[in-house]
């Protein structure tokens, strides 16, 4: 299975300068620039924490724009909405794009702001796993289009169905979050096991890829759920620059900024000339990732994207 190379799209970084009027065509240049070079669309979730575009109306914007690039979310975070209305909403988006909707899930950092951010929305921070659980399960019951009673936290179905319904008959593909940093967490890797279609993590190593693999692998089959065609997405970020140097600094000024401190930024990142992105990229297919999402770094997202499909992606094609 050839691996699929995405680009994270840049709605928090455009909404920075300013938040008014931000240069929003960058991320349809981008997306545009994807569709043609074969490769897949990411967005992230933030409602106040971290603002940005509002990551569905932003895919679904996307797929009437493109033609054959996948749509995903790299986090999208179920748990500050209500289960009944996103089921809609995704479905909803997975049916305009023909199918090409990808779901990265998961419950967030345990950080202050993100504590508030779930005040914010009415939700409760401490029941953000149990919420996602939730959502999964109200997703698949719904999208399978035969009617639904069933009661939760913050819902009641009584004989209810949705419409239009997911694409294809199984929906989109839901990767769970686990193993980000190399943090083998149990109960993560039965979520995978249990609701997931695969997993989606970050800051890793190869040994890390590998080793999430297989436990996620087991923990399907542990469930009855055939491991066919699992998936697992790793969240990484790039700058190409001729001097490693100068993308090494760029970059960490860039993540400090971006979390505000206080993240182990360990694993792989393709930080330099495209040679070196290269290897980096040919080392996580190695490792067993079947999808990678890319995040740029810096305010010249369309040049770094235009750079790498021109010096990197025929190198990693290449075989």
């Amino acid at each position: 299975m050839t691996m699929r190379l995405g680009i994270l799209l840049p709605p928090r970084g455009v909404i920075i300068q300013p938040a008014r009027r931000p240069p929003v065509e960058d991320c349809w240049t981008i997306a545009r620039l994807c569709d043609d070079a074969d490769m897949d669309v990411w967005v992230g979730d933030s409602v106040v924490a971290k603002p940005r575009l509002e990551p569905l109306t932003t895919l679904a914007y996307v797929a009437a724009m493109t033609k054959r690039t996948r749509l995903g979310t790299a986090i999208l975070l179920p748990a500050l909405r209500q289960p009944v209305v996103l089921a809609h909403q995704l479905a909803n988006i997975d049916q305009i794009s023909r199918g090409r909707l990808v779901l990265g899930l998961g419950v967030g950092w345990g950080l202050p702001a993100i504590e508030r951010e779930w005040e914010a929305c009415g939700k409760i921070h401490k029941r953000r796993v149990r919420d996602l659980e939730e959502h999964m399960t109200v997703w698949r019951a719904l999208w399978r289009g035969e009617p639904v009673t069933m009661t939760g936290s913050d819902y009641k179905l009584t004989d209810h169905t949705i419409g239009p319904l997911p694409w294809n008959e199984a929906g989109p593909p839901l990767l769970v979050t686990a193993g980000n940093r190399g943090e083998i967490i149990p109960a993560q890797i039965e979520r995978v096991g249990k609701f997931g279609d695969g997993v989606v993590t970050t800051y890793v190593t190869e040994d890390d890829i590998r080793k999430l693999r297989e436990l996620c692998r087991a923990a399907m089959e542990k469930h009855g759920r055939g491991s066919t065609g699992f998936s697992t997405c790793v969240y990484t970020t790039v700058r190409l620059e001729n001097d490693a140097a100068k993308a090494e600094a760029l970059t960490t000024d860039f993540l400090n900024k971006y979390y505000g401190g206080g993240v182990n930024f360990r694993g792989m990142m393709g930080l330099g000339p495209a040679a070196t992105v290269i290897d980096v990229v040919k080392r996580y297919e190695a490792a067993g990732v079947t999808d990678l999402c890319i995040r740029l770094v810096g305010e010249d997202q369309v040049a770094q994207l235009e750079w790498f499909i021109r010096d990197v992606l025929p190198g990693v094609r290449k075989g």
